[in-house]
């Protein structure tokens, strides 16, 4: 089933929400540390904050530059379980971030990060608001480094269930 703007708006403040309070969850001397060969608490968030700029990018564009760009969708707009589904099979099989989406090896400041994840969250849910109607989030497109071409609708699922796997991770390995 779609969600609407204002549900997909209210999941993703949530899904923010809940990642940065997870990652408060982590002790001071875990924050930094990885464990298992995988990225810290903070590289995590670092990651996020990354791709919520990323993210934000299309959504604050001109609309005719993606529709330029990657064509206007066709078809509906896959849901949510459609979304999540195709990045866990390109997860499977052995899709990872690359370039900018990979943390530089540092040691973050907790409470800096906090602020950055926050302000880009409300940036996104910003641009999406005031820019985009229903009609806009299937008819545009944009191009995904993992699962390619996404309307709009479709990148910001992404987006959410991008937040929850990251928080999935710290909550498995650091709490």
């Amino acid at each position: 089933m779609e969600k609407s703007k204002q549900v997909i708006l209210s999941d993703l403040k949530t899904s923010f929400e809940v990642l940065y309070k997870t990652a408060n969850l982590v002790s001071d001397d875990l924050f930094n540390t990885s464990k298992e060969n995988k990225w810290t608490p903070a590289e995590n968030i670092q990651h996020l904050i990354t791709a919520a700029k990323m993210t934000s990018l299309p959504f604050t564009l001109p609309k005719f530059v993606p529709s330029l760009l990657y064509g206007k969708a066709t078809g509906k707009s896959k849901t949510y379980d459609e979304v999540v589904a195709a990045y866990k099979r390109e997860l499977a099989g052995g899709a990872k971030a690359s370039g900018v989406y990979i943390p530089k090896k540092t040691n973050y400041d907790r409470e800096k990060l906090g602020q950055q994840i926050l302000k880009e969250a409300e940036k996104l849910a910003q641009a999406i608001d005031v820019k985009w109607t229903e009609e806009d989030l299937d008819r545009y497109r944009i191009a995904h480094p993992i699962l390619g071409k996404l309307t709009m609708r479709e990148l910001a699922y992404f987006t959410i269930y991008h937040n929850i796997h990251h928080m999935e991770i710290i909550r498995k390995y650091y709490l």
